[in-house]
């Protein structure tokens, strides 16, 4: 989301008369002010541009910011073909499938996120459009103003957004970086898409501790993992979990917790931004998952025996470390970004599978992981969040007791 502009300096010309050079001065500064900032980039343009695409891809923008390839509304109770469609978003695990990454949707937003803070208090937020559409999207957003709202969150109106992870830990992204995804932002083509409004019963706050770093870690080495899994890759965000209001980095989740480390599975998935359901992500029946810990992988851990080219293999292709019944490697659950990691450069995988070898174990499971509750949302429901959906819960979900 970021863009920047880099100085502009005229040409160096000898000509024969003062009127002359004033004249060509004059056009050369006037044609690099009207120019778009790719233009003025030449090969650094390339390179930023390049950068900015593997980072969008490694960061799993399009997870949010790409809506399911659905029409705009829901198809009629007669088109079989299209409701079977639609049935199938919702129940296969492989939710990669339904998004529409090469479609006139990339990046447009309006992915809706049902957000439920206790019984009686909760909200309903949407993901932006980023494309370059100047009335709906960044078009007329400034390159400062992209970085400001990817880091912090404030917008150029002076709003913030509501930052939960990923976007939380954005704030350390460094200006480099931010400047890259700018370039690779305005290079999408433009798509309208009016977001709805957000409604969230409490005021927003931007992030406040934006790195002033300008430059990240290059290369193979731990600086590099760090980086990268407090800016901008999810390892943190999804194999974490809190206890007593400390987040217990890389230990996996925990039935305590209903925020981190734990994804609702289910066949109700919303597809549009008016549409309600309890899951977030697609599955046969309503489910419970919980990241493992990976802390195991670490000094003193019981899978510290794993080589690295494991761990990377199961980042970039989602196979697992262990085998099945008939000798074959276990593949990851869907849920696992692998899809998106699969373009990570070997020096990155490396360095995050490497930086994980070096965090100490810290006994923790929760068995099994994967908890089954067939049709029963409200079982579901009711492990993760300990107790019974009230009256408001029922309604932000769309579920309706039966008569």
């Amino acid at each position: 989301m970021v863009d920047a502009e880099g100085p502009i300096t005229g040409p160096v010309c000898r000509v024969a008369t003062a009127v002359s050079a004033l004249l060509m001065c004059l056009t050369t500064w006037t044609a690099l002010l009207a120019a778009p900032p790719e233009a003025r980039s030449g090969s650094e343009h390339t390179r930023l541009l390049e950068e900015g695409r593997y980072l969008a891809g490694i960061g799993v923008c399009e997870a949010c910011h790409t809506p399911p390839d659905v029409p705009a509304q829901k198809p009629s109770a007669g088109d079989r073909a299209a409701l079977d469609r639609e049935r199938r978003f919702r129940t296969e695990p492989d939710w990669f499938k339904y998004l529409d990454p090469t479609g006139g949707n990339r990046m447009a937003g309006g992915v809706p996120f049902i957000l439920r803070f206790s019984s009686d208090s909760s909200g309903v937020v949407y993901s932006r459009n980023i494309t370059s559409d100047a009335e709906t999207g960044l078009g007329s957003w400034t390159d400062d103003e992209i970085i400001e709202v990817i880091r912090s969150g404030k917008r150029k109106d002076g709003t913030s957004l509501f930052l939960f992870p990923p976007h939380s830990f954005f704030k350390n992204l460094t200006r480099e970086d931010c400047e890259a995804l700018v370039v690779y932002l305005r290079s999408l083509p433009a798509k309208r898409n009016l977001i709805p409004a957000r409604s969230l019963p409490f005021p927003t706050q931007p992030a406040s501790d934006v790195t002033k770093r300008k430059t990240a870690p290059r290369g193979r080495s731990l600086d590099r993992a760090l980086y990268l899994t407090s800016a901008l890759v999810g390892c943190r965000e999804c194999h974490s979990h809190t206890e007593a209001g400390t987040v217990m980095e890389f230990t996996g989740g925990d039935a305590s917790d209903p925020f981190l480390g734990v994804f609702r599975l289910g066949p109700d998935l919303p597809l549009r931004p008016d549409e309600k359901g309890f899951s977030t992500f697609p599955y046969p029946g309503y489910a419970l998952l919980y990241a493992p810990n990976l802390t195991r992988l670490g000094l003193g851990g019981d899978e510290s025996h794993v080589p690295l080219r494991h761990i990377v293999r199961a980042m970039r292709q989602g196979i697992g470390f262990d085998n099945d019944e008939y000798g074959r490697p276990e593949l990851l659950h869907h849920v696992m970004l692998w899809q998106f990691y699969a373009t990570m450069r070997d020096e990155d995988a490396y360095s995050i599978a490497e930086y994980l070898k070096t965090l100490r174990y810290v006994p923790h499971d929760v068995e099994p992981s994967l908890v089954l509750f067939g049709e029963d949302w409200k079982a579901a429901f009711e492990h993760v969040f300990h107790e019974a959906p009230s009256v408001n819960d029922k309604a932000i979900f769309g579920k309706v007791d039966s008569p």
